[in-house]
C-alpha cells in the first residue's frame, strides 16, 4: 500500500485535509488545559501538512456532552490558543462546522468545534459524515484512541471521503500494541480509572492475554464492593455488580490472578482532601472515600513489574488531579519506566497523569485506552475495518 506521505504528495497545494485528531484532554483545577501526548504527537503531522501548503481542518471530540446541546465546558474554543503557540500559526476556530462555509488558504489551519455537539455524530449519521467531507480532498485518521468508536467523524468520514488514509502516528500505535502482544509471559496488566462498565466487556479478552491484572481507582472500588468490602462513599458502579462477579469467576476459571488493593488512602473531604489516612480496605468508614492505593498495595504492584516480561497500564490508580491521589500512579510509573519489561502505557487520563508527573520513559506510550482493548479483543477496530474495506485507496505507513 502507498504510505501517508505518498498520498499527500499526490495532492495539489491548496487542497483541504481533514485531520481527525484526539484532543479529548483534561483540565486542571484552574481550568487550564493539560496538554499530553495525544496533542504533542500530532503537532509534527500538522506542521508537515501545512508545509505541503494544504489547508488543514482539525476535528476532535471532547468529553460526553448531550448530543445537540452546546455547553461551554465541553467547547474546544479555548484550545486554539494552545495550538497557536505550538504551531506558530494562527488557528481559526470553526464554531458551526461543518454547517458553515470553510475555505482555507494554502498553509492555514482551523479547529472545528466539538463533534459531539452535533446530532448524528455518535450514530454515524451518513448525512452528517457526508457534510464533514463535502469540501475535503483527503481525510487523515490520526485519532487511534477513537478508532473503536463508529462515529461520523471516525468511521463515517472514512466511508464518505474522496481519499482517506491512516496517519503515521496511528500506524505507530498499532506497531506498539503488536509488540506487546508478541512478548512472552509473564504479562501483567494494571487497570485503573473510574468506570469498569466501559471496560468490562473487553477486559474479558484481556484474560486470554495476561497472567495478572492489578486494579486501582474507581474500578478497584467497584470490584472490592462486589466482594463485600465496605467502600464508604467511594465511587462504585452499583448497576454492574453482577457482571463484575461473573468476570471474577471467569478470571478464576482461566487461571488469571485479579489483584486488588489491600490498603488505601481515604478522606472524608473530597473538596480540600483533608483528614486523609491510610487504612486496610476492610477498615474504610461509612463517610470516607478512597483517594488512592496504599503503600502496601504500591509495593506489591511495583514488585510484579520487576519480574514481568511485559506490562500494560491503563488508568490512574487514584484521583490523580489532586496531589493527594497521585502518589500510587507516580510510584507505578517510576517502576514501569525502569523495569526490564516491555512497557505499554496508555489511556487519556493516564497520559494526563504522566504529564503532571513528567514521566514518559516507556517502551511505548499509547494514546489509546478503549481502542487498545477493542483491538485486543477483535484484532481490529471499526476504523481499521473500514480501511480494509477500501484498502486500495487507503495509505498505511
Amino acid at each position: 500500500m502507498r504510505d501517508f506521505f505518498e498520498v499527500c504528495r499526490g495532492l495539489a497545494p491548496g487542497s483541504t485535509v481533514l485531520l481527525r485528531v484526539d484532543f479529548n484532554l483534561s483540565r486542571d483545577s484552574a481550568g487550564q488545559w493539560i496538554l499530553n501526548k495525544r496533542l504533542y504527537r500530532v503537532i509534527p503531522v500538522i506542521k508537515e501538512l501545512l508545509a505541503m501548503q494544504f489547508g488543514v481542518v482539525l476535528v476532535s471530540h471532547l468529553g460526553r456532552p448531550r448530543e445537540g446541546v452546546w455547553e461551554e465546558r465541553f467547547s474546544l474554543a479555548s484550545l486554539g490558543v494552545c495550538l497557536e503557540s505550538l504551531l506558530g500559526k494562527p488557528v481559526t476556530f470553526l464554531s458551526s462546522w461543518p454547517y458553515q462555509k470553510t475555505y482555507l488558504a494554502a498553509g492555514t489551519v482551523a479547529l472545528a468545534e466539538n463533534t459531539r455537539f452535533l446530532k448524528g455524530e455518535s450514530s454515524n449519521c451518513s448525512d452528517l459524515a457526508g457534510k464533514m467531507v463535502e469540501h475535503v480532498d483527503l481525510v487523515v485518521m490520526e485519532a487511534f484512541a477513537c478508532s473503536h468508536r463508529s462515529h461520523a467523524s471516525t468511521v463515517g468520514v472514512m466511508q464518505h471521503g474522496r481519499r482517506v488514509c491512516l496517519g503515521p502516528e496511528h500506524r505507530k500505535e498499532l506497531r506498539g500494541i503488536d509488540a506487546f502482544l508478541t512478548m512472552k509471559s509473564p504479562r501483567v496488566a494494571y487497570i485503573g480509572g473510574k468506570k469498569i462498565s466501559t471496560k468490562l466487556p473487553l477486559l474479558v479478552k484481556l484474560l486470554d492475554t495476561v497472567d495478572k491484572i492489578c486494579f486501582g481507582g474507581g474500578i478497584a472500588s467497584t470490584i472490592l464492593y462486589a466482594k463485600g468490602y465496605p467502600m464508604g462513599t467511594s465511587w462504585v458502579e452499583f448497576n454492574c455488580l453482577d457482571e463484575v462477579d461473573r468476570f471474577c469467576r471467569l478470571a478464576d476459571s482461566r487461571g488469571v490472578d485479579l489483584i486488588l488493593p489491600v490498603d488505601a488512602c481515604v478522606t472524608d473531604d473530597l473538596v480540600e482532601f483533608n483528614n486523609r489516612r491510610t487504612v486496610d480496605v476492610d477498615e474504610i468508614l461509612p463517610h470516607e472515600s478512597v483517594v488512592d492505593i496504599g503503600p502496601r498495595t504500591i509495593s506489591q504492584y511495583t514488585g510484579f513489574a520487576m519480574s514481568a516480561r511485559s506490562v500494560y497500564w491503563n488508568g490512574p490508580m487514584g484521583i490523580y488531579e489532586h496531589r493527594s491521589g497521585i502518589h500510587g500512579s507516580a510510584e507505578l510509573a517510576r517502576s514501569l519506566s525502569t523495569a526490564d519489561a516491555y512497557s505499554l502505557v496508555g489511556g487519556g487520563d493516564t497520559l494526563s497523569a504522566l504529564t503532571l508527573l513528567g514521566i514518559e520513559d516507556f517502551s511505548h506510550l499509547s494514546t489509546g485506552g478503549g481502542a487498545f482493548l477493542h483491538y485486543l479483543a477483535h484484532n481490529s477496530t471499526p476504523v481499521l475495518d473500514q480501511v480494509s474495506a477500501v484498502q486500495d485507496e487507503v495509505a498505511v505507513v
